[in-house]
């Protein structure tokens, strides 16, 4: 890190997340990415070649070994993220890791310990979290905007048809809708129960699913969870990667309630970027809804980026951004999940 506190980052991986990451790093006044690393260097040298990165690498650990990188943006496969992180941490780099944390709540707690004994920051990759209309969100729950949150749905949801090479269609990467999707609706739940209860986040005192599995991907193809919280808060998600739903999060209260449209990338609206998010307060004694504008100004990734430039000296992100015990929450709450639809990885 330089004295103005910007960030030499590097990339592990070179998917599509990888590159939209790499694309808002070049927005960013923060961080600049200095390199990428990958299973192969030619793999490495193509990513490099498309974002104008100056050092590739052909393996993980060579990137890590590289003293000027200071912070490792992690965009591998579900079942790599704790090995990885672990490895980042031990290398002294700050991390960035996609969602989800970890394969289990167990892993999670190994990475969190091994960032707490080497003294590095992390951040579970959610990056709507890092978006000012979640922390809008947030205090409209908290002002009582809609009375007494009662119930939360949470929806996001994709049909990927037979691309079965996708590591989201496999067993062996931990993989299925719960871990690539589901998650952030479970993240969201969290985030509303524990506003309407006056904390950062809650964890659901019950939890109940439903799946597919498939017979061929044998991960979860769609799911649905019910969820109780503390206050006698109930929560629905649903998830799926061969099933298209819509992505609102919506809450309901004693007066009234809240839609969120693009809960998860309010920069974007039909297939374009939007200016602006924007969430729709509906009173019970009022026919229109209140529509709150959000403003941003700058790309969801590039937010997250930045986020993690002016906290790296805390080590950890403020909330709604997700803190370490709201990561070892939500792998909790995904573990349980798991549990109750039969679907178990190498990892448990």
């Amino acid at each position: 890190m330089d004295t103005q506190g910007n960030i030499s980052w590097g990339i592990l991986g070179t998917g599509m997340i990888a590159a939209k990451f790499a694309r808002a790093l070049s927005m960013s006044k923060t961080g600049r990415l200095i390199a990428v690393g990958s299973r192969t260097l030619d793999s490495a040298a193509r990513f490099a070649e498309t974002f104008n990165i100056e050092r590739r690498y052909g393996s993980y650990d060579a990137l890590l070994a590289d003293p000027d990188i200071d912070a490792v943006y992690i965009s591998l496969p579900n079942h790599l993220h704790a090995e990885w992180a672990i490895r980042c941490a031990e290398a002294g780099k700050h991390i960035l890791c996609e969602k989800p944390l970890t394969v289990n709540f167990a892993q999670a707690k190994m990475v969190i310990d091994a960032v707490r004994a080497h003294d590095v920051f992390l951040m579970e990759a959610f990056m709507y979290r890092c978006h000012p209309q979640m922390a809008r969100l947030v205090q409209l729950i908290r002002d009582g905007a809609i009375g007494q949150v009662r119930v939360i749905q949470a929806h996001f949801s994709y049909n990927m048809g037979g691309l079965r090479e996708n590591i989201r269609q496999q067993h062996a990467a931990a993989g299925g809708g719960i871990m690539d999707v589901g998650c952030y609706c479970m993240s969201a739940a969290r985030l509303v129960a524990g506003a309407a209860i006056g904390q950062d986040f809650a964890d659901p005192i019950g939890v109940k699913g439903y799946a597919h599995i498939g017979k061929v991907t044998q991960v979860d193809e769609w799911a649905t969870a019910a969820l109780l919280f503390p206050g006698d808060i109930v929560a629905n998600l649903t998830c799926g990667i061969q099933v298209r739903v819509d992505h609102a999060l919506r809450v309901w209260g004693s007066t009234g309630h809240i839609i969120v449209p693009n809960p998860w990338f309010p920069d974007e609206e039909r297939g374009g970027p939007a200016p602006n998010a924007r969430i729709y307060v509906y009173h019970d004694d009022q026919d229109q809804p209140t529509e709150e504008v959000v403003e941003a100004g700058q790309y969801l990734y590039t937010i997250e980026a930045d986020v993690v430039a002016r906290h790296i000296r805390e080590r950890q992100a403020p909330p709604p951004c997700m803190t370490w015990n709201d990561s070892l929450g939500n792998m909790m709450a995904l573990d349980a999940w798991r549990k109750e639809v039969g679907l178990t990885f190498a990892a448990d």
